[in-house]
Formats: C-alpha cells, structure tokens, sequence
C-alpha cells in the first residue's frame, strides 16, 4: 500500500513540476496557408512570382509575405513573415493590427512571452512538429506574425 501511494505522489509532484505548454497543433503554424517546411513552389502558387534577395536565400512577395529558404537546395521555407498592412491571416484569423487579446483567446496562454522595450513576443511552440509561430505586439497591437522551424 505504501508502494503504490509512494509511486502516485511521485508521478503527481512530476506532472506538477513540468513546464506547461500551449500545444497548438502544426495545422495552427502557416500564414496566408503556406506553413514551414512547405516548397517554395507552394507558396509562388499562392502569392504569385517573388523577387528574390541574399543569393535567392530570401523571396519577397508583393503582398507583404517574406521566405526565408534553407541554405541549401534553396526549395525548402525555413522561415515566414508579415509585417506591414495586410489582410492575410493565420489558420486561427490573426492578422497584423489584430489585438493583443486576440491572440491570446485564438491561441491560448504563449509558451515563452518576452517584453522589450515595449513590445510584447509571443510564441507559440507546435505539439506536434518542429515549429513555432511568434506575434510581436506594439501598444496592444500585432504588428509582425512570424512562422518558422524551431531548430
């Protein structure tokens, strides 16, 4: 009896310690629908022709939308970003000048929250995949969505 009692308090005082984490699921992690890990060919498909920058490690697409792509075969997003006025959104609605509260209610509670100066970051770490999306926050305000893998 006291084994058992032993081994419950033991596996609740582990659960009880553990960092919580919002565990949204990777579905949750894209804007505009293309997510990290996703073919540039994807995204042209649903942006339209990028110019590209840094040696074509970086596409620019007119809609405010910036790609970073991995080093190597330069096919694969690594990394994806709006900042400026823009209608696209995240799968959960969130776009930039969305409220802070927005965030919060769409995503839940961040997994890290940094404060600079100002600016609020949330970040929000995928359950199930190797990524994360972050919203920096001026004044109660999106003003930059962020998608990328979390290497």
């Amino acid at each position: 009896m006291i084994k058992e009692l032993t081994t419950c308090l033991t596996g609740f005082l582990m659960m009880a310690g553990t960092t919580g984490f919002a565990a949204i699921p990777s579905t949750d992690i894209a804007i505009g629908g293309i997510k990290p890990g996703m073919n540039i060919d994807e995204a042209i498909a649903a942006f339209g022709q990028p110019t590209y920058h840094a040696q074509g490690e970086e596409a620019l697409f007119q809609n405010g939308i910036k790609i970073d792509l991995d080093d190597y075969t330069r096919r694969t997003i690594e990394e994806i970003k709006l900042s400026g006025s823009s209608d696209i959104a995240t799968p959960a609605g969130i776009t930039i000048g969305s409220s802070e509260s927005a965030v919060t209610e769409a995503y839940g509670h961040p997994d890290k929250l940094k404060n600079e100066d100002g600016v609020q970051e949330y970040t929000y770490y995928a359950a199930d995949s190797g990524m994360k999306i972050e919203f920096k926050v001026i004044r109660g305000t999106v003003a930059k969505i962020k998608c990328e893998l979390n290497n």
